[in-house]
């Protein structure tokens, strides 16, 4: 292998710029190999296996891979010709069997499980075991303990498995190209903003159309259609096209259908369940959670819902009241979205969208700088030098009492082959190797935003606000902790319980009363908004958001009843509505599918997105503590660095609620 390669290097920050076409698949495949080898090595040598000679070599192995894939999925977002997408794809699958493989690698289980069974053990701290334990756990998950015509069945499961997942996948986003509206009458677009409205022009013209093309490529502009336009008959016609999705229901029926693959799926997972020794795969998704039981998660959301329910009852009655006084024929679900904001505006003219004046890209991030330095005590000093993989790239690195602890950078802007979303990614882990060497965490901020232009600054909605407030918490989750060991310094995906709970703590100060006197100045005038037009704010954002509370408790809900009751006679559409049922009185379409496109149960959320309503509850409670003693109070801040940051995910997240708060959180 040329030396040449920059993804087989080291340096303290990835040679972003340096990586060719040619690099990928070389250095994946090298790193694989060596890595098998150096596997073999290290099991050969497990006569009486130790932490130094087994565990911590490994961790290595694991962060040299993980590390390079990182660059690689850091690449992707980049506009390139198919070629990198293909290496790309080849590189991630690459990773994958890799992964796999060591954890049917029963000559390292067994070693593991000596190890843990050893003397040495007895005298682990409570990191190591821990670690140790996650590392059996995932072996067990793998299969370790079963037998060798066990272990083959769970293979083949597992392979079926993630066919199936990927069909799924592939329908839903090819069911987004299924149908589309060209509109060449503007008066059909009233009420849409002038800069939606240049969007969907633009959309058209990329089609050499004239007029305004409407797809269903982004869930945003979705939403933001069905926010505002005042056409009830296109706004029925766009809602029917979106939630029937890869069905056989609405104006694309029977293309790119996934009730069929999600039944097979369902099957599938439950085979897999019970293979490994789990009543459901409901069950199976909890390993490694704070929740210890089905019956605790269905509690605790079906307490969640009862708490929030007169409250729902309440706003939509203020709905129905709004449908009665525009003389509809009752209340639907193509109405909701855009009664709700009209109910907002009344509640507040600075409702929704109509904020984002006073949220100046830019300046808020020099605020979020302030805040973590408050709050944490470090500095995000911000690079002049540095290699990058696009010129919008921003760098900051991380400094606490003039030390450096890790590095964030900050990829503002929407561009194309982009996803239109806010995301963090954690680039490298923190962990200390055999010989006592510290590497530093990484973690990437990637925003949506609109670029800036001179004289225009980049504005941000009240969602996006949330979502830059949610991604920056879960940064600082990976870049504070003080875990040496990688396994426990990640936050990502992988880790939605960890990861959701920080990105929802860090969205309560930028809604709090405090926190928008602090943060929203207007761009072109720089004015504060008062306190009575922050409560006003407020209200009105309660009157609009509750529907996207409700929407994703009964996802949670769903996603929670399809993994658990599989199996039980009902179909997919039947639990869907049982879910929705048992929620709230909102009217459902009778052809609603929205099932068929819910990605997250082929995204590693299956059996567990109520992770995001459980990291909710919790962030809810933890808030109030900043504000009874001050959402900017430093000792607060630094107590709660302590309790959750530090030990990145290797104490579960209820010891870490107990030792912030003194006592065990509510309903959770």
């Amino acid at each position: 292998m040329e030396p040449t390669n920059p993804l087989l290097s080291a340096p303290l920050l990835p040679l972003y710029s340096k990586v060719r076409l040619e690099h990928l698949k070389p250095a994946i495949e090298h790193i694989v190999a060596d890595n098998l080898q150096s596997i073999s090595r290290i099991v050969s040598a497990q006569s009486q296996p130790t932490w130094s000679g087994l565990v911590l070599p490994m961790e290595a192995l694991t962060a040299r891979l993980d590390e390079a894939i990182a660059v690689i999925t850091t690449l992707g977002q980049v506009p390139r010709e198919v070629s990198w997408e293909t290496d790309i794809g080849q590189c991630f699958l690459a990773a994958y069997n890799y992964k796999a493989q060591v954890l049917q690698n029963r000559e390292l289980y067994l070693a593991c499980k000596a190890l843990a069974e050893s003397p040495e053990a007895m005298q682990f701290d409570r990191s190591q075991q821990a670690l140790l334990g996650k590392i059996l756990r995932d072996y067990r998950l793998a299969g370790s303990e079963l037998s060798a015509s066990g272990r083959g069945e769970l293979i083949e499961l597992n392979h079926e498995i993630s066919r199936q997942e990927w069909v799924f996948y592939e329908n839903a986003r090819q069911s987004r190209k299924s149908w589309s509206k060209l509109v060449t009458d503007e008066s059909l677009l009233a009420g849409l903003a002038s800069e939606l409205k240049g969007q969907l022009a633009d959309i058209a013209t990329d089609a050499d159309l004239q007029g305004w093309l409407i797809t269903l490529q982004e869930r945003a502009t979705y939403t933001a259609i069905m926010r505002s336009c005042e056409n009830r008959a296109l706004r029925e016609e766009l809602f029917t096209a979106y939630n029937t999705r890869a069905s056989e229901q609405g104006p694309a029926g029977g293309q790119y259908g996934n009730g069929p693959v999600l039944h097979d799926l369902l099957r599938l997972r439950q085979q897999k369940a019970r293979l490994l020794g789990y009543d459901s795969h409901a069950e199976l998704s909890l390993q490694g959670k704070t929740a210890t039981s089905v019956d605790e998660v269905l509690s605790f959301l079906r307490t969640r819902i009862e708490r929030k329910s007169a409250f729902f009852s309440t706003q939509t009655a203020e709905l129905h009241a709004l449908a009665s006084a525009m003389q509809y024929d009752g209340l639907k679900p193509w109405d909701l979205l855009f009664l709700a904001q009209k109910r907002a505006l009344q509640l507040s003219p600075l409702a929704g969208d109509q904020l984002k004046s006073y949220f100046a890209f830019t300046r808020v991030f020099e605020g979020i700088v302030l805040l973590v330095k408050r709050l944490f005590a470090v500095d995000l000093v911000e690079q002049v030098s540095f290699d990058t993989w696009h010129p919008d790239v921003r760098l900051f690195e991380v400094v606490e009492s003039g030390i450096r602890v890790g590095h964030l950078y900050l990829d503002p802007y929407l561009r194309e082959s982009k996803p239109n979303m806010c995301w963090m990614q954690s680039a490298r882990n923190r962990r200390i190797n055999q010989q006592g060497g510290l590497t530093t965490p990484v973690a990437i901020l990637y925003g949506n935003f609109s670029p800036e232009s001179p004289g225009s600054p980049s504005l941000l909605t009240p969602q996006q606000l949330t979502l830059l407030f949610h991604e920056l918490g879960c940064c600082m989750k990976q870049l504070l902790t003080r875990s040496p060991y990688g396994a426990f310094s990640r936050v990502d995906v992988l880790n939605a319980e960890a990861s959701g709970f920080s990105g929802k703590c860090a969205e309560k100060w930028c809604w709090s009363r405090d926190g928008l006197r602090w943060l929203a100045r207007h761009a072109q005038h720089d004015s504060e908004l008062t306190y009575e037009q922050i409560d006003q704010v407020l209200e009105a954002r309660s009157a609009e958001r509750w529907l996207e509370t409700a929407r994703e408790l009964g996802l949670a809900l769903f996603d929670f009843e399809l993994h658990r009751t599989w199996g039980d006679g009902r179909s997919v559409e039947e639990i869907w509505r049982s879910a929705h049922n048992e929620l709230q009185p909102l009217p459902l379409a009778q052809n609603d599918r929205s099932a068929n496109t819910f990605d997250a149960i082929v995204s590693g959320h299956d059996g567990a997105y109520f992770v995001n309503e459980w990291a909710e509850a919790m962030a809810e409670q933890v808030f109030a503590r900043f504000e009874q003693q001050g959402v900017f109070d430093p000792q607060t801040g630094l107590a709660y660095r302590e309790a959750f940051h530090a030990p990145g995910i290797e104490r579960p997240l209820h010891e870490s609620f107990e030792m912030f708060m003194g006592q065990p959180p509510a309903s959770v």
